[in-house]
């Protein structure tokens, strides 16, 4: 694959920017040693606390129907259009509330429409198709490139209001059968008004790890990931599920064909690639949150006496009516999830969420706080940008992603990268509990991770358990190693306390599995990630798997090679401690 994104350069839009890192070689893509096939390497060397590369554009992106009608982005350049008065004056109209001019007197309002509170003129589409530009220039480039052009400008009245339909099924079901709408229109203005060959455009959206949408399902002591089964219950179950994905798919599908059909498209609009799309944005995008750049300003003015005179009660009523409209959001798809049970939220929505590695507080969530009326609300919305898709995962990731107005990100280091080392983001939260971790990474991407941090923390939980069952204390590091093993403290400690304790690694991992199965039956989900006991999932739980279909959260003869790799090695480990024990005790 060329990810220097020659064949895009002359494209368009963002399509020159896209692959910059890659051309000027700040970052590559390489085939890695190990198991894990593709990963993503450092061209330079960079120091920690700065960016690897900045102002990346996504390749794709969509804003959540929640975020869009409470938070007014560019439909061009993404970025935050209008002014202060204009974003109060969207929570009131989407809640249904009283006007501004009932709030306060028109003229103060108007005082927030100019001067410092103006951050870009907000120019609505001359056709009602929803969409805003932030100046008449983008609004002219919308009419002419991108979606928007084919979505919008090119469809008669009718089909416009079959793709306003097909907006409220997406919102229904799954928002990213919207950003897969939009590619496959930005591919047939490529095509059709930019000369770009359909198998190029085509092959240029869908370079990233995916699989079909339709095979994703939700299914007790399984990945997303894995392929249904084909016998037994499960079976059933997953067909039945795939069934009602299918309906629900191509039904989307059909508007989707409804408004964009040309013979000269129809190996574009198919339900194998739109699925495929479909699937590649719930494993490779990101989800995105900026602060709305007029928040700061609107904070600093609340020292002010006589501005929160004067503006409190819009303050106020605008607050109230974004929590309204962010509470029925979160209502619906609470609903949605209840009765399309093959669906969670996370699936639903399609996000991957990077963190650092040391805990960070969590930003609070949007409308949690309830008098915090000098806050506007966020962007929110899920992204695809190349040098995240093919970044793997690390509970103690060696970059971060930053976002800023326009949605462009900036790769940060969080330590000292070299030359040719890979560069790791953490999918989930390093500082979550070890079980929940890696629960989610198997439940959501379809592996167990091996770090350094899920290693020793594994052996670290080990050593406490084995200490408290044999009510020894003891502690410290052997000083007759053999030659040649390295293992983390965590890890020595570990093998120290197991070879004491003295019991054989089969009859450790079948008393965790009867402890765990004494515990009372609960949630498949409870199911998948296993007991609190992280020893009992690493050795019991992937252990049990293998000969009992549903006796663990990898899924029946499903273990993957990094954790037989991991078990073996420490088995190997002890073996040469037990030898070098002997040989000593011989002596």
């Amino acid at each position: 694959v060329d990810w220097s994104g020659e064949a895009g350069r002359k494209w368009p839009g963002r399509h020159s920017q896209v692959y910059t890192p890659f051309r000027a070689g700040l970052i590559r893509a390489e085939r890695l040693n190990d198991d894990r096939g593709r990963g993503l390497v450092s061209g330079n060397a960079v120091s920690s606390r700065k960016p690897i590369c900045s102002a990346q554009p996504p390749l794709s992106l969509l804003q959540y129907s929640d975020s869009r009608s409470l938070c007014e982005v560019c439909a061009h350049c993404h970025r935050f259009c209008g002014n202060l008065g204009s974003a109060l004056r969207r929570s009131l109209e989407t809640a249904g509330a009283e006007s501004p001019e009932e709030l306060i007197d028109p003229e103060l309002l108007k005082e927030l429409e100019v001067g410092e509170w103006e951050l870009r003129q907000r120019v609505p589409c001359e056709h009602g198709c929803g969409a805003v530009f932030c100046s008449h220039e983008c609004a002219e480039a919308g009419k002419l490139e991108g979606w928007h052009r084919t979505l919008c400008v090119d469809l008669s009245p009718e089909q416009r209001k079959v793709w306003k339909f097909f907006k409220l099924h997406a919102a229904r079901h799954h928002e990213q059968f919207v950003a897969a709408a939009q590619v496959m229109a930005e591919i047939i203005c490529l095509v059709k008004y930019h000369g770009v060959e359909l198998w190029e455009a085509m092959a240029y959206f869908t370079r990233f790890a995916k699989m079909s949408w339709l095979n994703m399902l939700n299914l007790p002591s399984r990945s997303y990931t894995q392929a249904p089964p084909r016998e037994g219950k499960l079976a059933v179950l997953a067909q039945v599920r795939r069934e009602k994905r299918m309906q629900v798919m191509m039904a989307s599908l059909e508007l989707l064909v409804a408004c964009l059909w040309e013979k000269d498209f129809h190996e574009l609009l198919t339900l194998d690639y739109y699925s495929n799309l479909v699937g590649q944005f719930s494993l490779s995008n990101v989800w995105v949150q900026i602060e709305h750049p007029l928040s700061e300003k609107l904070r600093a003015k609340c020292e002010d006496p006589e501005f929160r005179q004067r503006y409190e009660p819009l303050l106020k009523a605008s607050r109230a009516a974004a929590n309204k409209v962010i509470a029925e959001a979160n209502g619906d798809k609470t609903k949605s999830k209840d009765k399309e049970d093959d669906d969670d939220e996370d699936d639903r929505l399609g996000k991957k969420v990077t963190f650092e590695e040391e805990p960070q507080e969590e930003p609070a969530a949007e409308g949690s706080k309830e008098d915090d009326i000098w806050t506007l609300p966020r962007f929110e919305g899920s992204a695809l940008y190349p040098c995240v898709a093919l970044s793997n995962h690390s509970c103690r990731p060696n970059f971060t992603m930053r976002y800023a107005d326009g949605c462009f990100a900036d790769m940060m280091c969080l330590r000292d990268v070299a030359p040719g080392e890979e560069l790791n983001l953490a999918y989930v939260s390093p500082s979550t509990d070890l079980s929940e971790r890696l629960a989610s990474l198997w439940r959501h991407w379809g592996f167990v991770c091996t770090c350094r941090k899920c290693q020793d923390e594994i052996m670290e939980r080990a050593v406490k358990e084995a200490d408290t069952s044999s009510g020894s204390t003891k502690g410290g590091y052997p000083s007759d190693l053999p030659s040649g093993v390295k293992l983390s403290p965590a890890g020595v400690a570990a093998a120290l306390a197991a070879r004491a304790k003295g019991a054989p690694e089969e009859e450790l991992a079948s008393d965790e599995y009867d402890e765990e199965s004494e515990e009372e039956e609960g949630s498949s989900e409870e199911s998948e990630s296993g007991s609190e006991d992280e020893q009992a999932f690493f050795e019991g739980g992937a252990g049990f798997a293998r000969h009992h279909p549903f006796g663990g959260p990898l899924g029946p003869l499903s273990v993957p090679d990094s954790v037989k790799n991991l078990e073996a090695d420490l088995k190997n480990i002890m073996d040469l401690m037990q030898e070098a024990e002997d040989e000593s005790s011989s002596k």
